[in-house]
C-alpha cells in the first residue's frame, strides 16, 4: 500500500466570500493570521479583482455603520447633545470626520503590508478572448444556466491564478465558500479547493509556523503582552554574563595594573521588534533580534608611581572600582514548543550574544584616601 504524501503548496488565495464570512474583521481573528505570510516563503495571493471587492463591502460596511451612529447620536441629542453642551463637538467630529470616508482604502493597504499579500494584476495573465472562450463554453467557474455574468469576477480570478501557478510552477490551495470555485478547481492542476479557513491555514503548519511565531511575537510585543517571553531572554542573558571577565580600561595620573574583574547582566531592551530566522525545524527555531544590554562590573586595580631616583615603581595601594556600559549586540534565541501557539506557551532553551562586551571603562581611577590620612 502506497503512502500518501502530503500536498506541498505554494501559495494561498483566499476569496471575498470568506472574508464576508469572517465580518471583514481583517486586523483580528482568522484572517488576522494571514499576517504569518508576511515574511513566509509561502506566497499569500490577492488578486486585484478580490482586492476590490473586499474594498467595496468594507465601504459598504462602514456607511452601514455611520448610519447607525448617527442614528444613534440622533437619538440621544436630549441629554447629550442639547445646546451648549460640550460634547457636540465630539458629535461633530464623529460625524463629519475625513478619516471615514478613505478608511476601507486605508485598512485595505494596512492589510496588505501586514500580510505581505501579492496584489495580482489579473489583467496580466488572462486575456478577454480566453474569458470569452471559457464563457462561451459554460466551463466553471460558468454555469451553463443562471446569470453567467456574475461569474466573470470569479473566473477572472481563477484563470489568472491559474496562468501565475503555471508560470511559477507553484501549486495554490484555494479558500471560498463557493460552488463555481469549487467546480473549478476540480479540473485544475494547479488550485485545490478548501472551504474552511482553518483547516485551509493547517495545511500551511509545517512551513509556516516560524513564521507565524513571528507575527505572534511582533504583535504581542507591539501590544505589550510579551512579558512572560521577555522574561526568560532576561533569565538567559543573566546565565550569559554570571561572572564574565572582560578587560579593564581606566585612566589614572598614577600607573595602574589590572588586578581582576567580573561583571553581570543588569539589563536589556530590543531595539527592533523585527525578529529574523537563523535556522528552523518542525518544533523549534533560532531567532535573531538586536537588543542594547546594560552590564554592571567590578575591577581590581593597583596604583604605583614611578620613582625616577630608584627607578621602580612604588606601590600607592590598590583600589576597586565599579562601572555600569551598555553595548548593542544581535542576540540569537532558541525558541521551542508550539510555534503557533500563544507567545507565552514558548520555551526559550537558549540565548546568544553574537557581539559580547569585551572590555569595561571604569574612568578615571585614584587611590582611596582615608579621611584621617
Amino acid at each position: 500500500m502506497t503512502e500518501e504524501v502530503e500536498k506541498v503548496y505554494g501559495a494561498l488565495l483566499v476569496d471575498t466570500s470568506i472574508f464576508d464570512g469572517n465580518g471583514l474583521r481583517l486586523e483580528k481573528g482568522l484572517l488576522g493570521k494571514l499576517s504569518q505570510f508576511k515574511k513566509s516563503p509561502i506566497e499569500y495571493l490577492l488578486p486585484d479583482v478580490i482586492k476590490n471587492e473586499v474594498k467595496s463591502h468594507l465601504e459598504s460596511k462602514i456607511k452601514v455603520s455611520r448610519a447607525a451612529l448617527e442614528k444613534s447620536l440622533n437619538d440621544a441629542g436630549d441629554h447629550l447633545f442639547f445646546e451648549g453642551s460640550e460634547l457636540n463637538d465630539a458629535k461633530q467630529v464623529l460625524i463629519d470626520s475625513k478619516e471615514i470616508e478613505g478608511l476601507a482604502e486605508s485598512r485595505v493597504e494596512k492589510f496588505i503590508d501586514f500580510t505581505g499579500a501579492f496584489v495580482l494584476d489579473s489583467g496580466d495573465y488572462v486575456s478577454v478572448s480566453e474569458l470569452l472562450a471559457e464563457y462561451f463554453a459554460n466551463k466553471p467557474p460558468f454555469a451553463e444556466t443562471g446569470k453567467k455574468k456574475n461569474e466573470f469576477p470569479d473566473a477572472i480570478v481563477l484563470m489568472a491564478v491559474e496562468a501565475w501557478a503555471d508560470e511559477n510552477d507553484i501549486d495554490v490551495l484555494a479558500v471560498a465558500k463557493d460552488g463555481d470555485w469549487k467546480n473549478y478547481c476540480e479540473l485544475s492542476d494547479r488550485i485545490d479547493y478548501q472551504e474552511d479557513l482553518s483547516k485551509g491555514l493547517s495545511s500551511f503548519n509545517r512551513t509556516n509556523a516560524p513564521y507565524a511565531l513571528l507575527a505572534n511575537l511582533e504583535k504581542a510585543l507591539n501590544e505589550g503582552t510579551a512579558d512572560t517571553f521577555l522574561s526568560s531572554i532576561e533569565a538567559g542573558l543573566e546565565s550569559v554574563f554570571d561572572g564574565f571577565t572582560p578587560d579593564q580600561k581606566a585612566d589614572s595620573h598614577l600607573y595602574w595594573e589590572p588586578e581582576g574583574c567580573h561583571g553581570w547582566f543588569i539589563e536589556f531592551e530590543l531595539l527592533d521588534t523585527e525578529f529574523r530566522i537563523i535556522d528552523k525545524d518542525e518544533d523549534w527555531v533560532v531567532l535573531e533580534a538586536l537588543a542594547n544590554i546594560i552590564v554592571e562590573a567590578e575591577g581590581e586595580f593597583s596604583l604605583s608611581v614611578y620613582d625616577s631616583i630608584d627607578r621602580d615603581h612604588v606601590y600607592m595601594g590598590g583600589i576597586t572600582a565599579t562601572a555600569v556600559e551598555g553595548f548593542e549586540s544581535e542576540i540569537l534565541i532558541t525558541i521551542s514548543g508550539n510555534l503557533d501557539g500563544p507567545v507565552d506557551e514558548l520555551t526559550v532553551d537558549e540565548i546568544e550574544v553574537v557581539s559580547p562586551i569585551e572590555t569595561i571603562d571604569f574612568g578615571t581611577i585614584e587611590p582611596e584616601y582615608s579621611e584621617y590620612d
